[in-house]
């Protein structure tokens, strides 16, 4: 993928940057994605001509399981072919765009009234070609934890990378990982983001359901997600306080876009972004054997049941597995519909389940977010002994302790008993949660088979990919 940008760079006079944003939204208010839209088409403005897309404006979903990470866990990175003259100085270009940033906070600082109290911005730009040798940031940052220190950060400005002094705090991490996610072949999707009029925070939105059921069968085979029939639930909705009106998610641009004529909706819509992510790709699942799995860590892991399921508190269900490494907890969740299955498992079951690990007093616990049964076990029914001097039903006394008759203490080590093979009714597949359950990471049942793992960037204009409709209503 890098080369196809060099090549494009030796095409044209404009020289290459990549600008990552993260953690510009607070836990109740804000998004980075909005103040992206903001900078995108502000910078159009200031340089006119001087300044185009490599790619679409990337969203990229960092691990779902870090404690501190905001709503949707999401950075940017802005991908821009500018004048020579800002490249060959980044400073100055940075400067430029914490002046945007500072703007826009300003605005839900002093108009919405907003605390920041978990605000943790990072802003970073960096010169192409990117450093391949850094493309760890993004999958660490995605299925692990990041420890930010200033060596690597002396190491990247080596590189030509600009750290803002201003944001330059828990952010950077995600800022890094989103620009990095460029250097490797990796599948993706599109998602159409669009915005609300400031005069609309905090009420609810006003979109039509049967025009998103219309759009989803337009589209169906190369959009996912839209609606989920079974609940009767539309599920391009936020319901946070921030300023996006909805999303839909497809698999090219030019699809999620033909939202914008066919979804109605009965507020001002004044901006929209196509942004291209790591959404429904199941990018954070690695495989790991029991031994490796630690607190945070995402995984994908295959093991044998060890245990009864057992229902605890809220519904949930737990039970235990265990690899020729070792061994480790399970819960699967009530929202998830994961329980039904999990009821149903038996010792001896092989299985495999991703999700994230977690911990729970002393314990680590898996939180499973999808499974498959690999091979499920017999299961049999034995009938109650008879003793062969009374004709009494004999009683078990444990195991390498045979069966005893209560009324005449005969003794039975190693009878033969006879037992029934029981029938499952276990289904060898994979097994999700519904739609409306599904985080942003989860390659949905929708997506298999059309994973992607190129993307041929192209020169775009600005307004190719984002427009604000109504500046006013916009910020």
């Amino acid at each position: 993928m890098l080369n196809h940008i060099d090549d494009i760079m030796d095409a044209t006079n404009l020289c290459h940057i990549s600008i990552g944003l993260d953690d510009f939204d607070a836990l109740k208010y804000g998004c980075t994605t909005h103040l992206a839209t903001y900078i995108l088409n502000e910078l159009r403005k200031k340089l006119n001509s001087n300044i185009a897309l490599l790619d679409y404006p990337n969203l990229v979903r960092l691990n779902p399981s870090i404690p501190w990470k905001t709503r949707g866990n999401g950075a940017i990175a802005l991908r821009m072919g500018v004048s020579c003259s800002y490249a060959s100085d980044l400073q100055e270009l940075l400067q430029v765009i914490e002046e945007l940033a500072e703007r826009y906070i300003n605005v839900f600082l002093n108009e919405f009234n907003i605390k920041l109290p978990d605000f943790e911005p990072g802003l970073v730009i960096a010169p192409h070609p990117l450093p391949e040798d850094f493309t760890w940031l993004y999958e660490y940052a995605l299925t692990d934890i990041v420890i930010l220190d200033q060596d690597l950060i002396s190491k990247l400005i080596k590189k030509g990378f600009v750290f803002s002094q201003k944001y330059r705090k828990r952010g950077i991490v995600g800022a890094l990982a989103a620009i990095m996610w460029s250097c490797r072949a990796r599948d993706y999707t599109f998602e159409l983001l669009t915005y609300r009029s400031k005069r609309m925070y905090g009420k609810s939105r006003c979109i039509d359901e049967e025009s998103v059921k219309v759009f989803d069968n337009l589209t169906k085979g190369e959009s996912f997600n839209n609606y989920d029939y079974n609940e009767g639930r539309t599920l391009i909705i936020p319901h946070g306080a921030d300023p996006i009106l909805y999303g839909v998610r497809g698999e090219k641009p030019e699809v999620v876009k033909k939202a914008l004529s066919i979804i109605k909706v009965c507020e001002p819509l004044v901006g929209w972004t196509v942004f291209r992510t790591n959404q429904a790709t199941d990018d954070h699942a690695v495989y790991r054997a029991i031994e490796e799995l630690r607190p945070y860590r995402t995984c994908r892991t295959r093991g044998f049941v060890a245990s009864k399921p057992v229902i605890i508190k809220g519904g949930s269900v737990v039970i235990k597995i265990f690899d020729a490494t070792g061994e480790i907890y399970l819960a699967f969740f009530k929202p998830s519909k994961l329980v039904n299955v999990a009821s149903a498992l038996e010792i001896g079951d092989y299985i495999e389940v991703q999700g994230q690990v977690k911990m729970w007093s002393n314990k680590q616990i898996i939180h499973v977010e999808k499974v498959i049964i690999l091979r499920a076990s017999n299961v049999y029914k034995c009938k109650s002994l008879r003793c062969p001097i009374c004709g009494n039903r004999m009683e078990k006394k444990g195991v390498g302790k045979g069966y005893k008759c209560e009324k005449c203490n005969t003794v039975i080590l190693n009878p033969e008993l006879a037992c029934v093979k029981l029938f499952r009714n276990v289904t060898h597949k994979l097994f999700l949660p519904p739609p409306h359950s599904q985080k942003h990471l989860l390659k949905p049942i929708d997506r298999y088979g059309k994973e992607k793992n190129i993307y041929n960037c192209k020169l775009l204009p600005i307004d190719a990919a984002t427009r604000i409709l109504e500046p006013l209503e916009f910020l």
